[in-house]
């Protein structure tokens, strides 16, 4: 059955309570490296009012990392969906990786090298539910862990009243729906690297139910089915691979940042986003490294949080 086909039955046993996921699905994954920053991450969405609106699936990378997210999900704070879980895939079964996990090395080669398996036995769960696959609203989205989900791009949050405006804000604008994650010629959307290497950049990446989509990770998956490797170029070689068959489309740069416009300017503030919607912090590698800069902008509330294992200098 592969890996895919174990993730499937693992998620097809954790349906949600509710009967059915909202129409936003979100997926993180996490190892016992990253505990830290997944609780930056849900510090975040709980500031921008976003956690009310959207499920959350955290797929765990590893034996510690599992059993840290069972006991989130089985604890949701108030104000939360009702929509969380946690998978533990094979590899979930692990002891954490060794050594240190920056971007040149095999672990961290390792860890991408999962995460296109992951979503499409993600989407291929969540598209088994017909009601979620046929709402024109529905999406799936990845977004790492040193991604921050700023809400509206401002401060002004008194203006938004119910839990769904802040998701409005992110993925729509009033009087035209989903201006960034508008389903006509997309079946993908990814944070762009345009103005670095003309790449697209599936740390942030959202997905419609739809053959195109599903195609795309099928492509993605198999192109990193060889072993440990970096998810991006072979994310973009399978989009080149798939089209026209699946259309994957860049998110505006100066809404969906990349560190260069954020984290990497001395000035750049969480406060004082300056339109940013996401912030990612791509471009900064190693943990600590990425922790201060976070730290710097203002963008860290996980004030007291500690990583279950920090990885090797």
């Amino acid at each position: 059955m592969g890996c895919r086909g174990c993730l499937l039955s693992l998620l097809a046993s954790v349906a949600s309570p509710l009967g059915g996921p909202p129409a936003t699905v979100v997926v993180v994954t996490c190892s016992a490296h990253y505990t830290d920053f997944f609780e930056n991450w849900l510090a975040w969405l709980e500031r921008s009012g976003v956690a009310g609106a959207v499920g959350l699936v955290a797929i765990a990378e590893d034996e510690s990392a599992a059993a840290y997210l069972e006991a989130w999900a089985a604890a949701p704070p108030p104000g939360w969906h009702a929509y969380r879980r946690a998978v533990a895939p094979p590899a979930a079964g692990a002891a954490p990786l060794g050594g240190a996990l920056g971007f040149e090395t095999r672990g961290f080669a390792t860890l991408m090298a999962r995460r296109a398996a992951y979503l499409a036995a993600e989407l291929a769960a969540l598209a088994a539910d017909g009601a979620w696959a046929k709402d024109p609203a529905s999406r799936l989205v990845f977004s790492d862990l040193d991604v921050v989900w700023l809400g509206a791009g401002q401060q002004k949050r008194a203006k938004f009243p119910t839990s769904k405006a802040p998701i409005s804000a992110i993925f729509h604008s009033l009087g035209d729906p989903r201006p960034h994650l508008r389903s006509s010629g997309c079946d993908a959307w990814a944070q762009t690297q345009h103005r670095e290497k003309g790449l697209l950049n599936p740390g942030f990446l959202a997905l419609r139910p739809s053959p195109g989509a599903a195609k795309l990770l099928d492509a993605w998956a198999a192109a990193l089915a060889g072993g440990p490797q970096r998810n991006l170029p072979a994310f973009n070689a399978a989009a080149r691979g798939a089209a026209p068959a699946a259309a994957a489309c860049a998110l505006p740069p100066e809404t969906f940042c990349s560190a260069k416009r954020t984290f990497n300017r001395p000035k750049w503030a969480a406060d004082a986003p300056r339109g940013a919607v996401t912030a990612h912090a791509n471009w900064i590698d190693g943990h600590d490294a990425k922790r201060a800069a976070l730290a710097r902008s203002g963008a860290w509330l996980a004030a007291g949080a500690t990583p279950l294992l920090v990885p090797a200098r």
